[in-house]
């Protein structure tokens, strides 16, 4: 059956558009294996399964190359900064000293005059056991101008010592980790720290699988341009220009709720600020002296259910003022802090104290006193010659 279907080239490309928000245009197409035998449709993982199992993955996988560049040279020839994502086979990676004669979608390039810097060569490093052939791939094709992308990055076996081995040009973050962003409070980190480590080194970053506002508003967020995903556009045989225009409707679309978002964010931390400012300047109205601190803001403590944590620090110092009051319902593993404790490094201490309002509210973080999500508002008082800094650790839903 794999034999037949390479000889008769029954298989056919699908492309699904890739979108840069901030050009408001489709920045690429990928590239991907459809096959229909005999009235069956075969699933693209099935297929190259099969023809491992029949030592033609090599053919196979020339095949839908071929085809996606001569179905590409379409759409290239239109918009020249249009640009095809092609995946490579891990067991042509791997085979790759021995085939790397075989350059038969370089001369079809070549041939059909479309620069390789128009191109994403696409691996899935995590399945590529030959290093020394993975960085010679790599090597010769980003000299010849190809770029190279990291694929589903982030899950499976995915080592961050392979970009170093790659120096890939986009890492492409796998859709699963954008699988209920909003309320998954570790893959929301994930994505942000892929994101930045990946900006800081120069890498494009792209996000896959993306089916929400929220999951590209959140990686919009995490500076995030570049999107792949179902909201977008499912992957189909042709892209003609009312997909395109719709797709940019798309994207403008998601440009305003995202500026939305923001401002409404804007709106939202500056009135926790000026509920808590009212809270605070409540609290320390009451206290006469550090003696008596502890006592007034313990009553305090109980008045406010929102808020899990109160504590004071000596300005000048960065020493914290009696132990910090904590809720009950903690977590044995997390241990707040006591009288005496240094604050020195912590934002919430330097920036308030260095700050012209004297007023700091934190993101959101794991608290190390109770485990929680929580956020932190600071600020700093004067009680008669003597300066401190009231901070009240305010619960935040979900993690």
């Amino acid at each position: 059956m794999i034999k037949e279907i390479i000889q008769k080239e029954l298989v056919e490309i699908y492309f699904q558009p890739i979108v840069s928000i901030r050009t408001k245009k489709v920045y690429a197409f990928e590239a991907l294996t459809r096959c229909v035998y005999k009235g069956e449709f075969i699933p693209p993982n099935v297929l190259f399964d099969l023809s491992k199992k029949e030592n033609l993955i090599i053919e196979l996988d020339e095949l839908t190359r071929k085809k996606a560049i001569e179905k590409f040279s379409e759409y290239y020839y239109k918009d020249r900064d249009l640009v095809l994502f092609l995946n490579f086979e891990s067991t042509m990676i791997n085979k790759y000293e021995e085939i790397k004669n075989r350059n038969r979608f370089v001369e079809k390039i070549f041939n059909l005059k479309i620069p390789p810097q128009n191109f994403v060569l696409e691996i899935k490093e995590d399945e590529i056991t030959n290093t020394k052939a993975l960085k010679k791939f790599c090597s010769t094709y980003k000299e010849m101008g190809f770029s190279i992308a990291l694929d589903d990055f982030g899950t499976g076996s995915s080592t961050f010592d392979r970009i170093n081995l790659i120096r890939p040009d986009i890492i492409k973050i796998d859709r699963s980790l954008f699988t209920d962003i909003k309320t998954n409070q570790i893959n929301k980190e994930i994505v942000k720290a892929i994101s930045k480590m990946s900006h800081n080194l120069g890498i494009r970053v792209l996000g896959e699988g993306v089916e929400d506002e929220h999951a590209i508003c959140l990686g919009l967020k995490s500076t995030i341009n570049l999107f792949q995903g179902f909201y977008f556009a499912k992957p189909t045989s042709q892209i003609n220009d009312d997909d395109i225009n719709t797709i940019v409707k798309k994207i403008i679309t998601i440009g305003k709720d995202f500026k939305a978002r923001n401002i409404a964010g804007i709106n939202k931390k500056r009135e926790v600020i000026s509920k808590y400012d009212l809270i605070a300047n409540e609290m320390f109205s009451k206290i006469n002296s550090l003696e008596d601190s502890h006592k007034i803001l313990e009553d305090e403590f109980y008045k406010h259910q929102d808020i899990e944590a109160i504590y004071l620090i000596d300005s000048q110092s960065s020493k914290q003022i009696n132990d910090t009051m904590v809720s009950e319902n903690i977590n044995d593993k997390f241990k707040p802090t006591k009288c005496g404790d240094e604050h020195y490094l912590k934002e919430y201490y330097y920036i308030t104290l260095e700050s012209k309002q004297g007023i700091f509210l934190s993101p959101k973080y794991i608290s190390y006193a109770t485990g929680n999500i929580c956020k932190t508002f600071a600020k700093r008082f004067s009680l008669g010659n003597k300066s401190c800094i009231l901070c009240l650790d305010i619960v935040v839903e979900g993690k």
